[in-house]
């Protein structure tokens, strides 16, 4: 094992640099990542998508430490189960859920606690969306949802302004990422980049200063901004990209995330 790679961490996007146009791993993506483990790496993942969704996706592929999944905010170790809440809709007003937009079309799931998925108002795209991610689910109320009980609330919304009219004010407390044209994840603004680091560095006691943070879109902000080693993938978004300590020479399909896991193992074997 290579000591210069067993006391470091890489947290890695999933979404956006690890799967291939399928929506799966590449062959090449598994190849760097068996060549990084067996070199003593450790490996993990940050996704927008549930604890059920990604451990089909990695299929073989173990993670060293916890995953930030839920758009971060939810740390769940595969390797005994274990969860740890990072934030949620706690706080928030609780006519946020009944306010929700009441047009036609509109489909709206949110994300919760206990890991299920509840369905206020199902649409196609929203229910296309659900069987993309292996998402069982359960048709809900919006007068029997608790704020405290949400991690995050994924809507299919076909405008931003749509949203920002219903819910008024209560969207300043809100993050938002199109995903799709007609898919807005929404997470708590109350997400911190340190705690989400803390949250996986600490069960398998490396320090944060040890992880590099790589990269690809927006939702991963905060992490690059608390991280002390980062990299952004040569076509993340500007503020991403300014934001990070480093940017890769390949964009996202390119192989981003092959570029710096393999400099990493040829930059170990050369320390040896």
């Amino acid at each position: 094992m290579n000591q210069s790679l067993a006391n470091k961490l890489v947290l890695c996007d999933l979404d956006n640099l690890l799967l291939g146009p399928d929506g799966n791993l590449t062959q090449v993506v598994r190849d760097v990542l068996q060549l990084f483990s067996s070199r003593g790496g450790r490996f993990t993942v940050f996704s927008q998508r549930t604890p059920k969704a990604v451990r089909a996706l990695l299929g073989s592929v173990r993670l060293s430490a916890p995953a930030l999944v839920c758009g971060g905010t939810l740390a769940y170790h595969f390797a005994d189960g274990s969860r740890q809440p990072l934030c949620s809709f706690a706080g928030q007003d609780a006519g946020l859920f009944a306010s929700l937009p009441s047009a036609a079309g509109v489909g709206i799931a949110l994300q919760m606690q206990d890991g299920s998925t509840r369905v206020l108002r199902m649409s196609h795209a929203l229910e296309q969306h659900l069987q993309q991610e292996w998402t069982p689910y359960l048709l809900a109320n919006a007068a029997d949802i608790r704020p405290d009980e949400v991690y995050q609330d994924n809507r299919s919304i076909p405008l931003t302004s749509l949203l920002e009219k219903a819910l008024g004010g209560s969207t300043t407390a809100l993050l938002g990422e199109r995903a799709a044209p007609d898919l807005l994840r929404l997470t708590p603004r109350t997400v911190s980049g340190a705690e989400m680091l803390q949250a996986v560095c600490t069960p398998v006691g490396i320090a944060p200063e040890n992880v590099l943070v790589l990269a690809g879109s927006m939702p991963m902000l905060e992490l690059v901004r608390a991280a002390s080693r980062s990299a952004a993938a040569a076509d993340a978004p500007a503020e991403l990209r300014l934001a990070a300590k480093q940017v890769t020479l390949t964009d996202a399909a390119g192989g981003a995330a092959v570029e710096v896991l393999y400099r990493m193992v040829r930059a170990a074997e050369k320390s040896v």
